[in-house]
Order: structure tokens, then sequence, then C-alpha cells
């Protein structure tokens, strides 16, 4: 193998390792914003109100949609899903 070659293999791992550490990261932030968002619910349903907020759910999706477009929609869609839950925990 080229030393060239060799260098450039040695990069492409280099950079996959700095994508497993985001990957990670935004494993656990999104982990903090279920945490964050079953609070929210619970507070919510204490009070008397419903488990889902659309509007605020609308707010959430229009910069993800802004900065990404279609795709940002999806994204922001499948983050509410699984911080939603299909029920709050009790604590």
């Amino acid at each position: 193998m080229a030393h060239t070659e060799t260098a450039a293999l040695t990069d492409v791992a280099a950079l996959r390792a700095d994508l497993n550490v985001v990957d990670a990261e935004i494993r656990a932030l999104l982990e903090r914003r279920r945490t964050l968002s079953r609070e929210v619910q619970r507070a919510r349903l204490s009070s008397g109100g419903t488990r889902t907020d659309f509007a605020r759910e609308m707010h959430v999706i229009a910069p993800y949609t802004e900065a990404y477009g279609r795709q940002g929609t999806a994204i922001a869609m499948a983050v509410l899903e699984i911080c939603r839950g299909a029920s709050v925990p009790a604590p």
C-alpha cells in the first residue's frame, strides 16, 4: 500500500472516531431531552393539561425544517416521538 493511501486511511479512521464521539454526544443530548420532556409532560398532566402540546411541537419542528428542509422535519418528528414516549413513567 502506498504511503499516501495509508495516510488517507489513517485520516479516515481518525475522522470516523470523531464521528463516533459526536454520535455519542447526540445520544446523550437526546436522553437529556427525553428526561426533560417527560418532566414537562408530568407537570402538564398534574395541572390538568394534556400530555402532548401540538402547538409547542410545531415550534420545535420549525427550526429543524429551516435548517435541513424536509429531512429536518423528519429529524424533528423522530426526536419528538422518542421524547414523547407512549406514557409518562411514574416518578
